[in-house]
């Protein structure tokens, strides 16, 4: 959901010839059309592939593209070739960035993206028709950590890297989804559309991006323009990756705003599977690392960072005590943050590196000594 002041000027329309033209690439009218366009390339793939665990689905299309050739070796193909407009130097300070700030970055997107993206009630129906509304919550928590982890890894989204191959998994993870979802009667295209189509994928990228920054900002980090362009940029790529088509990857950060409004007033309709969902994830996280904080506390998080409109609508209310930790947490990275800022360079690179450590360890405790058993096949 937009804060108030993005809605304010949401209210308002676009100010300028370049705001008019963002304003009609993301009408609600285009949107519907992408709401009937999924992933063809990783489809096909998935089609011809029987379903198995997402750390089996890239060797299968290696092996068959080898074999074969055909849909596989296009889907290698487009994967592999980087367009044009990717510069990975200058994605790396983003990659840093949310190196730094994994934990963070986890907490937000917790307490923040996942819960406001449940109030999207079009595409959190997957979950709802996959059996998933309220089982395996901290296991599909975990999974989506693992994948953050990974392209944050020493060789970031470069082809070849870790990170990479992630991305690849989880973009034939969601090819099977819809392939299962196509012949699931508790899938309704006529009322929810296609399962996973390009705005739901979109949204995604906006969650991983647009909302964590927004977040990180709440709970006090201070990022600069150039530190947010290039956080932008390197999911800007991750999303191409993903398997989004590129009318729908943003260029700056202005357009990412308004495409960001214009999803939010498309798709926002919270309903009671939205507060279960929310709910779920908070309270099956309650207590568990890295941040083994209480339900309460969760709830608390999510109110400050998700906003009382939103929060109301979900259901998710804050006691007190709960309140008055967020403000000092709050108030601890405010601290924190400046001390960083002063920090050498090669400092900086060293603390990031502990972190990536800090958040591996926190996988293994989560996922087991096998990453592969329950998530991607490897762990950076």
């Amino acid at each position: 959901m937009a804060t108030p002041q993005e809605l304010t000027r949401f209210a308002k329309g676009p100010q300028s010839p370049q705001e008019r033209i963002w304003w009609d690439r993301y009408s609600h009218e285009k949107l519907n059309a992408w709401r009937q366009v999924q992933d063809p390339l990783a489809d096909r793939c998935a089609a011809q592939i029987k379903f198995t665990r997402p750390s089996g689905l890239l060797d299968e299309v290696e092996r068959r593209a080898e074999t074969e050739g055909g849909d596989f070796q296009t889907f290698l193909d487009h994967c592999h070739t980087v367009p044009s407009w990717v510069d990975f130097e200058e994605m790396e300070l983003g990659r840093r960035m949310y190196r730094r700030n994994g934990a963070l970055q986890g907490l937000v997107l917790m307490c923040s993206s996942l819960v406001e993206g449940y109030a999207h009630n079009k595409p959190s129906q997957v979950l709802v028709a996959t059996g998933r509304l309220q089982k395996d919550v901290s296991r599909r928590i975990y999974e989506t950590g693992q994948m953050l982890h990974n392209i944050v890894g020493d060789d970031g989204i470069r082809p070849g890297g870790l990170g990479h191959r992630t991305l690849m998994e989880v973009r034939l993870l969601h090819a099977a989804v819809r392939q299962f979802l196509a012949s699931n009667p508790r899938w309704d295209n006529e009322k929810y559309d296609l399962p996973i189509n390009q705005e739901d994928m979109a949204g995604t990228v906006l969650e991983f991006d647009f909302m964590v920054v927004r977040g990180l900002k709440r709970l006090g980090l201070p990022i600069s323009r150039r530190e947010h362009e290039s956080m932008h940029y390197f999911w800007r790529y991750a999303g191409y990756l993903l398997g989004v088509n590129e009318a729908l990857l943003t260029s700056t950060l202005e357009e990412q705003s308004v495409l960001a409004m214009q999803l939010t007033s498309h798709l926002y309709d919270p309903t009671p599977d939205s507060e279960s969902l929310a709910k779920a994830l908070l309270k099956d996280m309650s207590g568990k690392p890295p941040f083994n904080l209480s339900y309460d506390v969760l709830l608390a998080f999510s109110r400050y960072l998700i906003g009382d409109q939103v929060a109301d609508d979900l259901n998710i209310h804050s006691t007190i005590p709960a309140s008055a930790a967020v403000r000092v947490v709050k108030t601890a990275i405010t601290t924190a943050s400046f001390g960083l800022r002063l920090l050498p360079d090669p400092a900086k690179r060293a603390l990031e590196g502990l972190n990536h450590q800090l958040g591996r360890r926190t996988l293994k405790a989560g996922l087991g000594d096998n990453p592969a058993r329950w998530g991607f096949k490897a762990l950076a």
